[in-house]
């Protein structure tokens, strides 16, 4: 995690706008904008800093918290912990506004995945990751749970999200 993102109506952005106008005026842009998922994958991604920083759960290094257009109150917790060596949206994101990019997953040779030109976003192994480096996905998946479970700081939870309710559901 290299950066925080949350919607411009997460408690956190609403406080940081009520001192920052300029942050004010970017939080009413972002509530006009369309959610469809259309929408949100091929809008140009937009931020701004809130002046907070954030803890990595784990390593206890601090990061930059952003209101982004792209992260929805409407879906989990309206903030979304950025991984940007593997996630394209992050990816972008993180290109334009110049923070670090760093790879936890090694490509097919071993190496950190190169991420200069693009996200990488398969599976493999965790580099950079102290002591869950080594560790296939799923082994780190479960391990960072049960880690951060131990620390206080995390649990695992699912997040459905109805599409096509209609269309999803079996009819004879």
């Amino acid at each position: 995690m290299t950066y925080v993102a949350v919607a411009a109506g997460h408690p956190l952005a609403k406080q940081a706008a009520e001192q920052n106008s300029e942050l004010a005026a970017f939080c009413d842009e972002c509530a006009k904008g369309g959610t469809s998922e259309a929408e949100m994958a091929t809008k140009e991604k937009k931020g701004m800093l809130t002046g907070h920083r954030a803890v990595h759960p784990l390593t206890g290094d601090e990061v930059p918290v952003y209101v982004a257009n792209f992260v929805l109150m409407e879906f989990g917790t309206g903030a979304v912990m950025a991984v940007p060596g593997h996630d394209q949206r992050d990816w972008e994101f993180a290109t334009k506004y110049d923070i670090a990019i760093k790879p936890v997953i090694a490509d097919e040779s071993g190496q950190p995945a190169d991420v200069s030109e693009a996200a990488y976003a398969e599976y493999g192994t965790v580099v950079n990751s102290g002591e869950f480096d080594g560790l296939g996905f799923e082994q780190a998946f479960d391990a960072i749970a049960a880690k951060l479970a131990e620390l206080g700081r995390g649990e695992v939870k699912t997040n459905y999200r109805l599409r096509d309710w209609g269309v999803a559901r079996q009819r004879y």
